[in-house]
């Protein structure tokens, strides 16, 4: 009897209210776009509003399918106090999307948001015909004016992105899809990169102009040798003809290398226009929509697996540079042809024509022994002389020089057509050929290939040219790309948050911190709240984001004392309230402390019998 009494006293501390639990409230809404942009709440724009239902308890089950509309996004101007004018359509291009929200009177409530089905379910890309969920955030003009010398055109675009919510109770869940997430930019330190190369190959394209022509240091190698075996072989004469040229045009062999577009494992860049190309689900490890919530996806892990795909392909750039050029410069046709023909005057043979004369000239009976004199001859002895001159042929001087082959031959000796002849004043002279050719090999060597301006310098002109100005602008400290991904600008995945019994589910959350501290802009991407009574969050299959059932057990407890502050999911504890007998439902007491109570009150029972019994035995009986 005494037990029986406890365990009525136990009964009846269970509270009437539990009756309560045949009402129970929900609500649910489902929004594409909110967060912030300077002064404008993107929530409260008519545009954009959500789609929100809410469950008395006693009604049947609240729907509304939203689809997003954007007209008034492009007319919304943001004149911020902070100097911030920016028009609200070239920040953010949205593509079409549903909003979808329904709520049940048992307490259970779904909503979602994006490339969504017209039943809420997440889609799988591009949804029908109308819905794609696509998002496009301009982040260069939420970065100001610090970082436009090292980053520009920088956009956020989201393919296909969408997000869900489940609620059943106190118990929520959340998923969330992306088709696609990409970054762009451009960078001005990697951009122009032609004018760069050609900027470094100007001192070598300098120095192969100073081998040709007339007077360019191959013919001067050819003429100092020619001029050793005899000075008259000089080639500076005006009688000379040199033709001396190596050809090879750099920036053309060059060229192809500094054309298309570099890069591998989700980054890709253009050397040309300095775009970048940034895959992020692939640096994430490909599968994007299964990552922990509240990911970072511009960490310090990714920003630098970025950068250090473009630097490391640069530098890599900068070696193949020098090698292509070396092979044009080893396999470039050098042709020197020298060739002089001079005439050399002899000194005319002077001499005299005597002929015997008969005719003699008589003065006074006498007969002159010599007449001298006269204009036409002069007698002498009988003879009659007449001067004469005689002309002697010109004697020739000549060189011909031809020298035919590739630097890399001459440079090592083995030109396979190389000839030369001379002859001086009409006498043939020996012509050391190996003088030659080594000569103008020796050129070569010493101006293409080990002076400073030469391949041996290319090496440092392009670090000076290239690849420094890209690690600088790059990685450098202060003002850079690395500064403005990793300390500006945030992007998270999966974000979760419980608040006043509200769960939120958000797929993408940017922010924009210009100044590294205060927000300039936070753009909310395809979110989905249920509540009211949601504390606790618990995981969903990621295989079937799209099925709004039990969310299950929970794995991370909820702080009543603190209901504004997000639950942590990266390392989930132990729940305050675990569900091994359940909960009864809207009384405040648990079944396990109802069935301790009773047993105690059992336990005090028997006890109070067994004393009773006790006494009642030492009684007499009549």
């Amino acid at each position: 009897m005494a037990a029986s009494g406890a365990l009525g006293t136990a009964l009846a501390l269970v509270p009437v209210s539990a009756n309560a639990a045949s009402t129970p409230a929900s609500t649910a809404s489902g929004q594409f776009l909110s967060g912030s942009v300077g002064s404008i709440n993107l929530a409260r724009l008519a545009a954009l509003q959500a789609a929100s239902v809410q469950n008395s308890g006693s009604q049947s089950m609240q729907v509304s399918r939203d689809p997003l509309g954007v007209s008034a996004l492009g007319a919304t101007l943001i004149n911020d106090p902070t100097g911030l004018q920016l028009n609200l359509g070239q920040v953010i291009d949205l593509g079409a999307a549903n909003q979808y929200a329904q709520a049940s009177n048992d307490g259970t409530s779904m909503a979602s948001s994006g490339a969504v089905n017209n039943d809420g379910g997440i889609g799988v890309g591009k949804v029908g015909s109308a819905v794609d969920g696509n998002a496009t955030v301009d982040l260069d003009s939420l970065l100001g004016t610090k970082y436009a010398s090292v980053i520009g055109d920088l956009k956020l675009s989201a393919q296909a992105v969408s997000a869900q919510a489940t609620g059943a109770l106190t118990k929520a869940s959340g998923s969330y899809d992306l088709a696609g997430l990409t970054l762009t930019l451009t960078s001005p330190a990697i951009a122009g990169l032609t004018s760069r190369v050609d900027s470094a190959l100007a001192p070598l394209d300098a120095q192969i102009a100073s081998l040709d022509g007339p007077t360019g240091k191959l013919a001067g190698a050819v003429s100092s040798v020619v001029t050793g075996i005899n000075p008259i072989l000089n080639l500076g004469g005006a009688d000379a003809s040199v033709n001396a040229a190596v050809a090879v045009n750099l920036p053309a062999a060059v060229a192809p290398l500094l054309t298309g577009t570099y890069g591998d494992n989700g980054v890709s860049f253009n050397l040309q226009t300095g775009v970048v190309t940034v895959d992020l689900a692939t640096l994430l490890g490909g599968d994007i929509n299964s990552e922990p919530a509240g990911t970072e996806v511009l960490s310090d892990t990714v920003v630098n697996k970025i950068l250090n795909a473009i630097t490391t392909t640069i530098n890599t750039l900068a070696g193949q540079i020098v090698t292509t050029a070396e092979n044009a410069l080893d396999n470039a046709a050098v042709n020197v042809d020298a060739t002089l023909n001079t005439s050399t005057a002899q000194a005319p043979l002077l001499g005299q024509t005597c002929v015997s004369n008969t005719t003699g000239v008589t003065t006074g009976g006498g007969l002159l022994g010599g007449l001298l004199g006269g204009t036409t001859g002069g007698l002498l002895n009988g003879l009659l002389c007449t001067p004469t001159t005689s002309l002697l042929p010109a004697l020739k001087t000549n060189l011909a020089v031809h020298i035919h082959g590739t630097v890399d031959q001459l440079v090592s000796g083995t030109a396979p057509a190389a000839t030369a002849a001379a002859t001086v004043l009409g006498i043939p002279v020996a012509v050391n050929l190996n003088s030659l050719t080594t000569g103008v090999g020796n050129i070569l060597h010493s101006d293409l290939l080990t002076n400073a301006s030469g391949t041996a310098g290319l090496s440092n002109a392009l670090d000076t040219n290239l690849v420094d100005p890209a690690v600088t602008g790059l990685l450098g400290s202060g003002t850079s790309v690395d500064s403005a991904l990793t300390k500006v600008l945030s992007v998270k995945l999966n974000n979760q948050s419980v608040s006043g019994g509200t769960f939120t589910e958000t797929a993408l959350n940017v922010t924009a911190l210009p100044d590294g501290t205060n927000s300039l802009a936070t753009v909310k991407l395809a979110s989905a709240s249920v509540g009211p009574n949601a504390t606790t969050i618990v995981p969903t299959d990621p295989g079937s984001p799209s099925n709004p059932g039990d969310p299950g057990t929970p794995t991370s407890p909820a702080n009543p004392s603190n209901p504004g502050g997000p639950t942590t999911s990266g390392n989930p504890s132990t729940p305050t309230t675990t569900a091994a007998l359940g909960d009864l439902a809207f009384t405040g007491t648990g079944i396990a402390g109802l069935v301790g109570a009773i047993l105690a009150l059992l336990a005090a029972g028997a006890y109070l019998v067994r004393e009773g019994y006790r006494r009642n035995g030492r009684r007499q009986i009549p």
